[in-house]
Order: C-alpha cells, then sequence, then structure tokens
C-alpha cells in the first residue's frame, strides 16, 4: 500500500510540472509579438513638364560713373515653364522666365550736356526680366518642396533723363546680361497644382557708364503636365 501512495503522489507532481511548463512556455509565446514594418511614406510626383504664371515686387541699385545713384522699385508678372527630374525626395530641373516689369524711380540731378551741366531729374527704368535657371531642391514634406536656384539672368533697362521744363535731354535704352540666383518654396496643393513662392537676385554687368543689381520677391502658380 505504501508503494501505491508513493506511486501516486508522484504522477500527481509530475503532472502538475508538465502543466506549468506548458503554462509558461505559452505565456512567453504571448509576450513576443511578431515585428510590424512601419508604413512606407508616399511621396508626390514632381517630375516632368510644367507651366505657370507669377508676379511680384523688385527693388534695384543703379549706380553711374558720375555718381548718380538710384534705387528703382516696382511691380512684374509674367510667366515661367520648366521639367522636374525626382530621385526619391531630390528634385533636380531646369526653368525659363520672363517678366514685364515696372522697376524705376525719378530723381533730381545735375546734368552732362554738350553745353554744361544742367538741373533735371533721371528717371532709370527696368521694363523687362528674364532667366534661365538650373533648380535642386528636396521634399521636406511630400507635398512641399525647398529649392535653390542659379543661372544667367537678362534685363532691358532704359535711362531717360529731362531738364527743369521737361526737355528731353538723353533717352537710351540697353539690353543687360548677368546672373542670377536665389531660393524658394513650392506646395502642392490640388491635383498637378502648385503654389510658390520665392526670392530671386539678378546681377548685371556693367553697360555703358551704368551698372544694376536688382531683388524680386515673387509668387507663382504652377501647372505640372
Amino acid at each position: 500500500m505504501g508503494t501505491k501512495y508513493w506511486g501516486g503522489i508522484g504522477v500527481v507532481a509530475a503532472s502538475i510540472v508538465a502543466g506549468v511548463s506548458a503554462a509558461s512556455a505559452a505565456d512567453l509565446a504571448v509576450k513576443a509579438p511578431a515585428y510590424k514594418a512601419p508604413p512606407p511614406v508616399i511621396l508626390s510626383d514632381w517630375a516632368g513638364f510644367y507651366i505657370g504664371v507669377n508676379g511680384g515686387y523688385g527693388w534695384g541699385d543703379f549706380k553711374n560713373d558720375a555718381g548718380f545713384s538710384d534705387k528703382p522699385k516696382g511691380g512684374l508678372f509674367g510667366g515661367h515653364a520648366g521639367y522636374n527630374w525626382q530621385y526619391g525626395s531630390v528634385v533636380a530641373g531646369v526653368e525659363v522666365d520672363f517678366d514685364g516689369a515696372d522697376i524705376k524711380d525719378t530723381k533730381p540731378a545735375t546734368i552732362a550736356t554738350a553745353n554744361g551741366p544742367v538741373a533735371g531729374t533721371v528717371t532709370p527704368k527696368f521694363d523687362e526680366l528674364a532667366t534661365a535657371r538650373a533648380r535642386l531642391g528636396y521634399l521636406v514634406l511630400p507635398n512641399l518642396l525647398a529649392y535653390g536656384t542659379a543661372g544667367p539672368g537678362w534685363g532691358h533697362s532704359e535711362v531717360h533723363a529731362v531738364d527743369t521744363a521737361g526737355a528731353t535731354i538723353s533717352d537710351a535704352g540697353a539690353t543687360n546680361f548677368g546672373w542670377t540666383a536665389g531660393a524658394g518654396l513650392e506646395y502642392k496643393f490640388y491635383g498637378n497644382f502648385t503654389a510658390r513662392a520665392e526670392y530671386l537676385h539678378y546681377d548685371f554687368a556693367k553697360e555703358g557708364n551704368n551698372k544694376t543689381t536688382i531683388d524680386t520677391v515673387r509668387g507663382g502658380l504652377s501647372y505640372k503636365f
């Protein structure tokens, strides 16, 4: 009887140990969930050809060898077209643009003439601006592009001088060449439409006796095909 008693206790103990081991293994399986990868970030498609319109405000610094200086300012409006390539979050492209402008100012001056200096006014004016630029940007958000830009710049200027009676002393026009550089932000807000804000600096080579730099801030709307 004693042998049967102790044998029964051994069977019960073995069953308890087996049950505890199975329960522990089940707990370990529950405490180790499978790894779940985060969802992928979906970037907007910026690649392709686009066209648009832009407008804004410009101000300049005009100087000539006679010691005259002025700071013309005014509005501008025009259009642009370009093409983008996209490499993940990096967007590179080329763009051309043209603006009609009314960047000018009139300032009193002593004007040199063949008969000697006379009192009057001088009005420097830029009526056209254009560029051909490379752009390089990064998508800080899937729909928001921050970019830098640089390339050749072109403009057309006039310098109009009159005496105090309003008679024209000189009226000269010139084509100006130089470089331009700037930066901007562009946001894709609806389908293939984007809105932008950008700053551009134009530095033109000396033309005759005159040297000019111009800064512009512009907003624009574009459509990507």
